[in-house]
C-alpha cells in the first residue's frame, strides 16, 4: 500500500518528478501546466522497465495540483492490481 508519507511534499513536484512502483506496476508523478493551470500528471505502466525505455502502453491521468489531487493519486495507486 502506498501512503501519503511515502510521497514527497507538493513543493518537491515543482522541481522534480517522482518515479515509483507497486507490485508489477510502475508510476511517475510530475507537475504539468496546461492552459495556465497547475496539474499533477500520473503516468502508470506495467513493468519491469523504467519510464524511458518501457514499450508498454502508459496510462496518463490528470489531477489538481493540491492535496486533494494527491489523495486521488493515492487512491488510484492503491487500486492497482498485481
Amino acid at each position: 500500500m502506498v501512503t501519503r508519507q511515502m510521497l514527497f511534499p507538493l513543493a518537491f513536484y515543482r522541481k522534480a518528478k517522482f518515479n515509483g512502483s507497486r507490485g508489477k506496476w510502475n508510476y511517475r508523478i510530475e507537475r504539468s501546466e496546461e492552459e495556465g493551470k497547475e496539474l499533477f500528471l500520473l503516468t502508470v505502466w506495467e513493468g519491469p522497465f523504467c519510464y524511458d525505455v518501457s514499450k508498454e502502453e502508459k496510462k496518463i491521468s490528470r489531477y489538481s495540483f493540491d492535496e486533494a489531487g494527491m489523495a486521488e493519486i493515492l487512491r488510484e495507486l492503491n487500486a492497482l492490481k498485481g
